[in-house]
């Protein structure tokens, strides 16, 4: 979507008057209230409106700048005017798609971008920067704290949160990684309370303190009103501003810039008649068949309505609600939108454009991104909910952008104000951002703050990787050798340590009484979930993945977003071929291996990687620990013997580092002492154990003396000590009993050593996490 540079500077300006004249009206309205003592706001627009926190009244000095902030939805009408059809002030999204939506065109196309002299994105993030430390001049922190409070991974937009913590290199928190104490709000993290100077809200602002909000809420941080009160932690943006997004505002905003900045409204809005009113009221009861009407109230079950789409019977329904209550709704003059070309079918076709534009708080007025989300549909809904597409926006050519307009008030208006101080303060409010941005910048912090809530989606996104991993190679392994010959015996062992692992009893796979074992196979990868088997962990593994979103890089995103397409494409039937069945496990398994080794090589050796690494070295351990206690239980010898060992060092990969030690076809001894004592293969158990130990000794410098190191140096010491034994044994039946006990009591302690790194590091997290279903006490 292109717009010429001359045309940007006038819609620049516009935006940061409208900006600057809604802040006024918000610290009004929170403060003095003159706007409503004067009459230029009517009562019931303001109070009826569900967006207006009483708790709040008060709660932050007028006299300083309070929409950090800010977002419009413009269209171009059919004369050819920019319009603004919406003020977006509460927690206005689409920024950080806006931004991805850069970096795909400059990977894309680079040349277009650099022959077009396209304005920069970059600097914006800086002006988020320095807006954000200016709000923590009361804390007077030379490194303040800023968290990015997000409703989690189930939001529709987590995916921006996760973005822009990751861009802006911020903590992502959600409502219990945070607590207040003291009036203080503090991040919970693995290195204990650390606390907050500022939150980034993502969070709708009814949701955000279930004390004085809203009670049924789970997404907020009980006390955070009071913290706010006290004035020891900052909003952007500031809970109550979300009373600025009612429409019926609108009709009042030429009146209130005059008497505010003492200026003409530069950007035009819709024509908006306000039902509380009654000559507008009539205006629209009379028009309502070519209106549209909308609540005052974003999120309102009564959405927007469309009076053209309403027949007969529903326009006099509408009318009866209108007169019922007429402050809740507004009419709004139908605009027709410009058209930009879009592909729909392999053809270039007109689609209604929109752009959202996006304005941070600066030392003097607003920055403006230059550019911003051209959102385009062939519907009247623009909305991303309603399926739009979304553009990159090129302003050309990058020129620089023009001096902020000053900020004055009409002289009646001034005389009021400054009996509030409210005129006073906004000139202490212009406080110089890059200085104070360049002396934070002297004094970085020491290590990373890791909140306990990524630490254990960390931690079990490392356990169902390395789970779903050596299920799929166990699946693959037993398929391939069913091909070969279905009733070999040496297939027993590990299809009952699969089993085993999936949750299931040996002999027990979900199609008892059948004597075909592939169709078997085939359906513990085909069947839907339950607990433990290789759906449930599939699924388990995206969803703690995705909950620590910000940590990956792009390339991990996209083997995650592989890993969810490929998973919906699995097979569906038992009785599906066995290359079919094959083939789509062979990508699961290229997909899975892949997101360890990215993860791995680009996760710094802080605490996110030991977590995430604690993970995988516990439960491969448990893997290890269970398939080969399968295979000693199963007596096996000969012919059969070798294949069931072969099939284990296959699902382990480990078959042709085998073959290249002992220059020999796999035995018993061999195998075991290459995947439990060789302290340097990355399979054996030895290897596992010693791993988690070195991470938990780095881990217990934050502080905390972690009970996991008991269980797993008992775990050393019994494998050792079997190690010893073994000459001795000669692996007759009396040693192989002895050395699946120790197998079993190494597992135990291989699960104790996972109970307390929960404990000690994740208690407060709510979610609980299982693998195999939990044995019934009678």
């Amino acid at each position: 979507m292109l717009l010429d540079a001359v045309e940007w500077q006038g819609i620049e300006a516009g935006l940061e008057q409208r900006a600057r004249l809604l802040d006024l009206i918000l610290r009004d309205l929170y403060g003095p209230q003159i706007l409503l003592k004067r009459g230029l706001l009517p009562p019931d627009l303001i109070y009826a409106h569900a967006g207006y926190l009483r708790p709040l009244l008060g709660a932050r000095p007028p006299e300083r700048r309070q929409l950090i902030f800010y977002a419009a939805d413009l269209v171009r009408g059919p004369d050819g005017r920019i319009w603004v059809m919406a003020d977006r002030t509460q927690a206005p999204s689409g920024a950080g798609y806006a931004l991805e939506n850069r970096t795909v065109m400059a990977r894309t196309f680079p040349e277009f971008l650099e022959d077009a002299a396209v304005a920069r994105l970059n600097p914006w993030l800086e002006a988020v920067r320095d807006a954000l430390a200016t709000l923590t001049n009361s804390v007077a922190r030379e490194n303040p704290q800023v968290v990015v409070l997000t409703p989690g991974p189930a939001n529709e937009t987590y995916f921006e949160h996760a973005y822009l913590a990751a861009r802006l290199g911020y903590n992502l928190a959600q409502g219990d990684d945070l607590t207040v104490r003291d009036g203080r709000v503090w991040l919970k993290s693995v290195q204990g309370l650390k606390p907050v100077d500022v939150i980034l809200r993502r969070v709708d602002e009814e949701w955000c303190d279930p004390l004085e909000l809203r009670q049924d809420s789970r997404l907020g941080v009980a006390g955070l009103v009071e913290a706010v009160r006290r004035g020891n932690v900052a909003l952007a943006n500031p809970l109550g501003s979300g009373l600025l997004e009612n429409p019926a505002l609108i009709p009042f905003l030429p009146e209130l810039a005059k008497a505010l900045l003492g200026e003409k409204l530069l950007l035009p809005s819709a024509a908006t008649w306000w039902c509380g009113q009654k000559r507008e009221r009539e205006h629209v009861l009379a028009n309502l068949p070519r209106l549209v009407l909308k609540p005052i109230h974003r999120g309102q079950a009564n959405a927007t309505v469309f009076g053209a789409e309403l027949d007969r019977k529903q326009l006099e329904t509408w009318r009866a609600r209108i007169r019922a209550q007429p402050h809740l709704f507004v009419g709004q003059e139908p605009l027709q939108p410009s058209t930009t070309p879009a592909m729909q079918g392999g053809h270039l076709i007109p689609h209604k454009a929109s752009l959202r534009a996006f304005l941070v708080s600066k030392a003097e007025g607003y920055a403006t991104l230059p550019g911003g989300l051209t959102r385009c549909s062939s519907s009247h809904l623009l909305s991303a909910q309603s399926g739009a597409l979304n553009k990159d926006t090129w302003i050309t050519p990058a020129l620089e952008a023009p001096p902020p307009l000053r900020l004055e008030m009409s002289p009646s208006m001034s005389q009021d104000m400054s009996q509030t101080s409210m005129r006073q303060g906004m000139s202490s409010s212009m406080i110089s951002a890059g200085s104070r941005m360049q002396q934070s910048a002297s004094r970085l912090p020491d290590s990373e703050i890791l909140t306990s809530r990524a630490a254990d989606n960390l931690f079990w996104t490392g356990r169902y990787l390395e789970r779903a991993e050596a299920v799929t190679r166990l699946l693959r392994a037993v398929l391939d050798g069913l091909w070969e010959e279905e009733t070999a015996p040496g297939l027993e062992p590990v299809l009952h340590g699969l089993m085993r692992l999936m949750g299931y009893a040996p002999g027990d796979c979900g199609c008892k009484g059948r004597s075909d074992l592939a169709t078997c196979v085939r359906e513990l990868t085909t069947q839907s979930e339950r607990l433990g088997n290789l759906a449930h962990t599939v699924r388990s593994l995206l969803g703690c993945a995705y909950g620590t979103r910000e940590y990956w890089s792009v390339a991990i995103w996209r083997l995650l977003d592989r890993v969810e397409r490929d998973w919906g494409k699995r097979p569906r039937k038992a009785s599906g071929s066995h290359e079919r069945v094959d083939l789509w496990l062979g990508r699961l398994i290229d997909a899975l291996a892949g997101l360890a080794g990215l993860a791995s090589e680009t996760l710094p050796r802080e605490g996110g990687f030991r977590y995430f690494d604690l993970g995988r070295r516990i439960e491969r351990g448990l893997t290890q620990s269970t398939l080969l206690s399968q295979t000693l239980q199963s007596n096996l010898s000969g012919e059969a013997e070798r294949e069931s060992l072969s099939l284990v060092l296959q699902s382990a990969d480990s078959l042709i580092t085998f073959r290249r030690r002992f220059r020999a076809e796999p035995f018993l001894s061999g195998v075991l002492e290459l995947l439990l004592w060789d302290t340097d293969s990355p399979r054996a158990l030895i290897y596992q154990i010693n791993t988690a130990r070195n991470h938990l000794s780095h881990l217990t410098h934050y502080g905390q003396r972690s009970s996991a190191e008991r269980p797993l140096f008992s775990a050393e010491e019994r494998l050792y000590a079997a190690e010893a034994n073994l000459d001795s044994w000669q692996l007759d039946s009396a040693a192989r009993h002895t050395l699946i006990m120790t197998l079993g009591e190494i597992s135990g302690q291989l699960n104790a050593a996972s109970d307390a790194i929960s404990h000690t590091w994740f208690t407060h997290v709510q979610e609980l996490y299982a693998l195999r279903p939990m044995p019934l006490r009678v």
